[in-house]
């Protein structure tokens, strides 16, 4: 396993990748939106913020040959046992160690919002890829709203998040020819990002769940603890249920997320 660079995102990712693998798997969700733009097996896929390797096993296991790119070696040596030795690499998105057009695509999911200056890492992307597609899954502030925060006394700032249009234009900036992007929305909750969460009143309620998100990293423990107790109240009365409910119905028309696949 190489290092090179300053870490990618803050945090306690030691602690967190001891139990990363108990709630965030590969989501079917995510494989199937993923798999679509990737197109034919067979080329080499840069992971970037691939962590423990969940979705690199899987698209591994298709026939990609795979490069696992993460700020955290604790969460890159859990991919081992997953993709195999020597097929990770510790660095910041910034910066990332390679020659240009090293890798026919790339993956960023769920890892654009943790990156301090991401217009910067979608120009590593650009630089690495051959003929693409570079896909990166995000939420955007066209997605629909979380509502978790409020259990925890957050109010996210409106400018958080960048709009579709926005994620669009910094993908074309950053040399992009062709972007396509679409809605995504989750059916499962087998990789408990923050949104899959959203979809399942009991996981949204259990700390082991909200543990592994980056989220919880940014709380301190009276925060933990008085959201959490306030989730388990509307649990047991029902209301969570209601909430989720209603929640999947708006994102049914939002998205959860959304993914974009970039050409050069």
């Amino acid at each position: 396993m190489s290092a090179a660079g300053r870490p990618v995102r803050p945090g306690n990712y030691a602690q967190q990748a001891r139990t990363y693998d108990y709630t965030r798997g590969a989501s079917p969700t995510v494989v199937r939106t993923v798999a679509k733009y990737l197109g034919t097996p067979g080329g080499l896929l840069l992971d970037i913020a691939g962590g423990t390797g969940n979705y690199a096993q899987v698209f591994q296991a298709r026939g990609f040959r795979v490069v696992v790119v993460d700020a955290s070696v604790d969460m890159l040596r859990r991919s081992v046992p997953k993709v195999g030795s020597g097929r990770q690499v510790a660095a910041d998105a910034m910066e990332l160690p390679f020659r240009d057009q090293a890798f026919d695509c790339a993956m960023l999911v769920h890892g654009l919002h943790l990156i301090p200056e991401p217009s910067r890492a979608l120009e590593e992307v650009r630089r690495l890829v051959r003929a693409g597609p570079a896909i990166v899954m995000d939420p955007t502030s066209d997605n629909v709203p979380l509502f978790v925060h409020e259990y925890f006394g957050i109010k996210p700032s409106a400018a958080s998040r960048p709009s579709t249009a926005q994620l669009v234009a910094m993908l074309q900036s950053a040399g992009f020819g062709r972007v396509d992007h679409e809605l995504v929305i989750y059916t499962d909750s087998v990789d408990g990002s923050l949104h899959a969460l959203h979809t399942s009143a009991l996981h949204l309620a259990g700390p082991a769940y909200l543990r592994n998100t980056s989220f919880w990293m940014g709380l301190d423990d009276d925060t933990r603890r008085a959201g959490l107790a306030a989730l388990a109240r509307d649990l047991r009365s029902g209301l969570l249920e209601e909430r989720v409910g209603a929640h999947f119905a708006q994102a049914a028309v939002q998205g959860h997320e959304t993914v974009f696949a970039a050409w050069p």
